[in-house]
């Protein structure tokens, strides 16, 4: 009688691991798209069209000019996600 009430309280601790685990996994992956979702980079949205070059058919360079500094960014033309950014100060 001793071994089942063992054996029995070891599967529903087993149970209940399992199901903590499921549970952390399904928290972990709405965090990370959460987390993405919410950091991706936003382009500068008053845009001059004179301050932007094609790269190439991926990629394109805004130049934004604003206090003192001078910023390029390079940005993937499918996504519009900052690639890099090289700030420069006057």
């Amino acid at each position: 009688m001793l071994k089942k009430k063992l054996l029995f309280s070891l599967v529903i601790v087993q149970g209940i691991l399992i199901l903590a685990g499921i549970i952390a996994i399904v928290l972990g992956i709405f965090y990370k798209f959460n987390k993405s979702a919410s950091s991706l980079d936003k382009i500068n949205q008053n845009i001059n069209l004179n301050q932007i070059f094609l790269l190439d058919e991926n990629h394109y360079q805004q130049k934004i000019i604003e206090n003192n500094q001078v910023i390029f960014q390079i940005i993937e033309i499918k996504s519009n996600k900052i690639m890099k950014e090289v700030i420069i100060d006057k």
